[in-house]
């Protein structure tokens, strides 16, 4: 008799008597014994039993069962078959049909001549074994994220174990200057991950930067001292299928020690991140920021909220001008067009009166960190009672009135509101100081660049009527400017 063997390991990392190599041999000492032909021996390699489809070889195994290739089916376990009731039922059924018959060697149990309530029952057991597995592993994930496991591979440092990393001076470099590039000189993602290549730079596993993995970099808090775990957990184990879990549910671990670029400096890449995506919501235009352009996401239409384009018509002369996406589209009635050019002059001359009166702009920022310092005892006085409750938490839990699971949370919820204290003091004022000092320094100079008076421009609106105002990112007022615009 000609028979098919099938097995599978789920991971490397458990710890099993039969390995896959061990399993192979099993089968063809089985054959052997039994005067079976062994035509081939399937085998799955570090894939769940949980997910049928996900599983190339078992694929495999069904089309040359359909082609007639072999008779019988032999399994060491139902747990190495699968661990999905359903997809368990209707493989053993499948095989049924083409003649082929599945044979358990555990329990000692063959498909074609048991019930089908049998069967189901074997699976049935099988898949809450797979339950049990979840759950274990869902458990220890938890505990370890608790304690502040850190990844095994992390762009810029060193792992000394488990749950403590170091520096690595030469990628904190790199880091550093991925933060500088999109913070200081407004670069995008792309725009970085071309120039670190161009570099030379690779990443933690020898490739070049993506996009994505400058993304990671930017979102990633541990690289200004906060390490977060447990963003993350398995909903469903029968399909993978994982949920993001809200920041009360996250383990938070202040770890200062690990900072490579300031609170501050982390704190502006996400708000510039925020402002950058403003533009992709699900009815507006598709709006990946530019860094080619120094207006690219910051000129918004007052009448339906899209962002405005770049057009360029090129005829006896270049003219490039900005419009509603939403206009060009079809789908806003605001038809307003601003020169590009003219909104430039009109903005540096907006600037300069602006810095005329440099000394108005100081008394702004002396007056907002005033403001800050009067709300500093306040910010103390939060952190002191955050720690007081997390004391009587803990209290509460040594004398056994509250449990481990309730402790963990009321702790995670404490240490999240912390850490947005933190960075909130952290973050106080340092664009006004900024832009202060960028002010000073054009004071110097002959005239303004294009991309630096983008640089202090926060926001531009027009509306249909062709009124457009500009919001500069110290004032925060309204102030109008008027390019000459045509009316399309």
């Amino acid at each position: 008799m000609k028979i098919a063997a099938y097995c599978r390991v789920s991971t490397a990392k458990e710890e099993q008597l039969d390995s896959l190599a061990n399993q192979k041999e099993f089968f063809e000492a089985y054959a052997q014994t039994n005067g079976y032909e062994l035509v081939r021996v399937y085998a799955d390699e570090g894939i769940s039993g949980t997910q049928m489809r996900k599983r190339e070889q078992f694929q495999a195994l069904l089309r040359d069962a359909a082609r007639h290739h072999f008779d019988l089916v032999v399994v060491k376990d139902i747990s190495r078959f699968a661990r999905n009731t359903v997809d368990f039922l209707q493989s053993v059924r499948a095989l049924k049909e083409l003649g082929v018959n599945t044979r358990f060697l555990t329990a000692n149990m063959d498909s074609l001549g048991e019930s089908e309530f049998v069967l189901t029952l074997f699976g049935a057991l099988a898949q809450e074994e797979s339950a049990n597995l979840s759950r274990r592993v869902k458990f220890g994930k938890r505990l370890n994220a608790q304690k502040g496991r850190v990844p095994r591979l992390l762009y810029g440092y060193h792992r000394v174990d488990n749950f403590q990393l170091a520096i690595c001076p030469e990628e904190a470099q790199v880091v550093r200057k991925i933060f500088t590039l999109y913070v200081d000189q407004g670069l995008g993602c792309r725009t970085i991950a071309q120039q670190l290549n161009e570099l030379g730079y690779v990443t933690k596993q020898g490739c070049p930067w993506t996009p994505s993995a400058v993304h990671r970099i930017l979102t990633n808090p541990i690289y200004c001292g906060h390490h977060v775990n447990h963003k993350y957990e398995v909903e469903n184990y029968l399909t993978g299928k994982r949920k993001k879990l809200p920041p009360q549910e996250q383990f938070h671990h202040p770890r200062p020690q690990w900072a490579i670029v300031t609170p501050e400096q982390f704190a502006q890449a996400q708000q510039q991140r925020q402002q950058r995506a403003q533009v992709r919501e699900p009815d507006k235009p598709p709006g990946r920021y530019s860094a080619r352009h120094p207006f690219s996401g910051l000129i918004v239409c007052a009448e339906c909220g899209r962002s405005f384009c770049r057009k360029t018509y090129t005829y006896a002369n270049t003219r490039v001008y900005w419009k509603c996406w939403g206009n060009d589209q079809g789908l806003c009635a605001n038809r307003t067009k601003i020169e590009e050019e003219q909104l430039v002059a009109a903005i540096r001359d907006h600037v300069s009166e602006c810095i005329t009166n440099l000394e108005g702009w100081k008394q702004r920022v002396v007056n907002g960190v005033l403001d800050h310092i009067s709300e500093a005892p306040r910010e103390e006085s939060e952190l002191e009672r955050l720690t007081q409750r997390k004391k009587r938490y803990e209290r509460l839990y040594a004398n056994g009135i509250i449990s481990l699971e309730q402790l963990q949370q009321e702790l995670a919820e404490i240490q999240t509101r912390e850490g947005a204290l933190q960075v909130k003091r952290a973050g106080e004022h340092r664009n006004e100081a900024e832009i202060l000092v960028q002010l000073e320094g054009y004071m110097r100079w002959e005239g303004l660049e294009r991309a630096d008076v983008a640089k202090l421009v926060e926001k531009i609106t027009a509306d249909e009527r062709g009124e457009v105002r500009v919001i500069l990112r110290v004032d925060g007022g309204t102030s109008p400017v008027d390019p000459d615009r045509g009316g399309g």
